[in-house]
């Protein structure tokens, strides 16, 4: 199937195009904590101390980091109801240019408020994207492929992080003291728009979208450049399989676009609000949770503060054992393409979760330990196996399973929401890490993993009770199974159990209940 859709994974994957911008992503969320440790980074921007080095206080590091996803909450606010208007398409060229502009600020700041500026500007962006990549990979792809596709959104991610250490590495070794080393990480940034830039003017729009504004033959052609299969019947039967989603949804959930009551400057926010109605309120707060899990239990610590954390715990090669850090979540990653579509999305999730509570409580025990060579040789063993763990898990079947979960009227909204849950726990998460583990602050060294515990375990237990099996079921079954009010733990059951509803009896049924 890969290999007939080969164009398709082009569009996705290979050429990082539409993936670019979640690249962009992970390689941001590295940037702050991974920046913090180049030594030029910190005469720049740090203080002096009396034993001679540089020291970056917490204040500025949490700014940094807490700046990109205020920003993306803001941007996917606005930016979502218009993807509806317009497309998605002219959304990537806005985001392109966005981008290029917070990049220049960055590589030409003098000061720390110029770099926070920098960052908050590229981080409209990075939330635009956040937004678009995994909408457009959702509406576009065979259904039979949509959970390989949507882990490579992960996997863009993890990239990201690896490329932005690996460019920092680079400025070390090869960069002498007196040059800027840490420019070279930031103007490695324009990568990301210029790939977007280059590859605009002949990227196919959604076909969905499309066929939702009524262009048939627009949707036609844009599938043709999306595969490139020279079979006719191929393009009539997936346009045809389109069709029918969006009849049936608007036959059982109405028009978005006949509602007048929530429009806003023209702007129609109804989408916004239906996703909190009915039985789409349990599915949008799933999907919420979904993505907010990974930051709950601990993501933006591991992996956004890796590198600085091992130089604070006494870690001598620390940029090397990050370097093995990144490897081994790429690798990671990418076992959970086969993985979410053999084991299935719930069973990945949710014994996991515990599992990685678990680790996060050796890590606190490790940090209680006087002997810090001892300790920090505990610690780092334990991130590994977590972030291995994590990875294959909520990490990558996270992002398939909140696309999912929505119904293909709200996929968009939902994903906006999915993106400013996402960015709330960053700003939570970015804005507090720098005080738990900086000298000058808490100072806590491994005994974070202690509070990412107790918030972990939230995330374990409202998985177990919250994550359905969707491998397999097609989104009209997931209708019935959530109009049926059925435990997301037996959703794999009751969708072999349960008869097909026939589309009169549950508009009948509903009488005016919106899903």
């Amino acid at each position: 199937m890969l290999k007939v859709q080969w164009r398709f994974m082009l569009w996705c994957e290979s050429a990082l195009w539409i993936s670019s911008g979640v690249v962009m992503q992970g390689y941001d969320v590295v940037a702050g904590g991974q920046l913090a440790a180049l030594p030029q980074f910190q005469k720049k921007f740090g203080h002096l101390q009396t034993d001679g080095s540089y020291l970056i206080p917490a204040h500025y590091l949490s700014a940094w980091n807490s700046i990109t996803p205020a920003c993306e909450i803001i941007s996917s606010f606005i930016f979502v109801p218009l993807l509806e208007r317009f497309g998605r398409k002219p959304g990537i060229l806005v985001a392109a240019f966005i981008s290029v502009g917070g990049i220049f600020l960055q590589q030409l700041a003098d000061n720390w408020k110029v770099h926070l500026a920098g960052r908050g500007i590229n981080g409209i962006a990075v939330g635009m994207m956040f937004t678009i990549s995994p909408l457009w990979v959702g509406e576009t792809c065979q259904p039979e492929l949509r959970g390989f596709f949507l882990c490579f959104f992960n996997t863009s991610i993890v990239f990201g992080q690896f490329a932005m250490l690996d460019f920092q590495v680079t400025a070390l070794t090869i960069l002498t003291p007196q040059c800027r080393q840490w420019w070279l990480p930031v103007v490695s940034m324009y990568t990301f728009p210029i790939i977007l830039l280059s590859g605009w003017l002949f990227f196919p729009e959604s076909p969905y979208w499309l066929i939702r504004q009524g262009k048939i033959a627009k949707s036609r052609e844009s599938l043709k450049v999306v595969y490139g299969i020279n079979d006719v019947s191929f393009y009539d039967l997936e346009i045809n399989r389109m069709q029918e989603e969006i009849r049936v949804t608007r036959l059982l959930h109405g028009d978005l676009d006949s509602n007048h009551h929530w429009r806003i400057c023209g702007i129609n926010f109804s989408a916004e609000v239906d996703c909190f109605r009915g039985t789409n309120l349990r599915r949008t707060l799933t999907a919420i949770f979904a993505a907010s899990a990974q930051q709950m239990i601990g993501a933006s610590f591991v992996i956004g503060y890796a590198t600085y954390f091992l130089k604070l715990i006494g870690i001598n090669d620390y940029f090397n054992a990050s370097v093995a850090l990144y490897v081994l979540m790429l690798l990671a990653s990418m076992a959970a393409f086969p993985l979410t579509e053999i084991v299935g999305r719930r069973s990945l999730i949710v014994g996991s979760q515990f599992v990685l509570c678990f680790l996060l409580l050796l890590i606190g025990i490790m940090g209680c330990i006087p002997n810090r060579t001892k300790a920090s040789t505990g610690i780092i063993a334990f991130i590994y196996v977590w972030a291995i763990i994590y990875q294959i898990s909520i990490g990558a079947t996270g992002f398939v399973l909140a696309s999912e979960i929505a119904t293909m009227r709200l996929r968009g909204a939902t994903q906006g929401m999915v993106t400013i849950s996402n960015a709330i726990w960053g700003l939570i998460m970015q804005f507090t890490i720098p005080y738990m583990i900086n000298p000058d602050t808490g100072n806590l060294g491994g005994k974070v993993g202690f509070i990412f515990l107790g918030t972990g375990l939230m995330a374990a237990i409202g998985g177990f009770f919250l994550f359905p099996e969707t491998k397999g079921i097609s989104p009209e079954k997931l209708d019935e199974l959530f109009f049926h009010k059925v435990k997301p733990r037996h959703f794999k059951q009751k969708a072999k159990e349960t008869p097909h509803i026939a589309i009169g009896e549950v508009k009948a049924d509903t009488n005016g209940v919106n899903f």
